[in-house]
């Protein structure tokens, strides 16, 4: 019976490790994308000023932290529904 628990232990410790790996590749993903986004607006504010692409960058922004938003409110929900 104590071989039983210490499997089940285990088995849901490797779980729990690939669960979280997979936490900070999407963090580490989200972070790369954000600082690529800063690096092309720096690159777009010291080149020539053109409002159509100065909308078009700051809509993606904006709709990209409602994104980030939504995607952790929903992680938030499922983590606590499942645990």
């Amino acid at each position: 019976m104590m071989e039983y628990f210490s499997d089940l232990r285990n088995e849901i410790g490797f779980y729990f490790t690939i669960l979280k790996l997979l936490l900070y590749f999407s963090i580490g993903a989200i972070f790369l994308i954000l600082l690529n986004q800063i690096v092309k607006f720096f690159s777009f504010l010291f080149s020539s000023f053109n409002r159509e692409k100065f909308l078009n960058r700051l809509n993606f922004i904006f709709k990209l932290f409602i994104f980030i938003l939504f995607s952790t409110f929903m992680g938030w929900i499922f983590v606590n529904t499942l645990f």
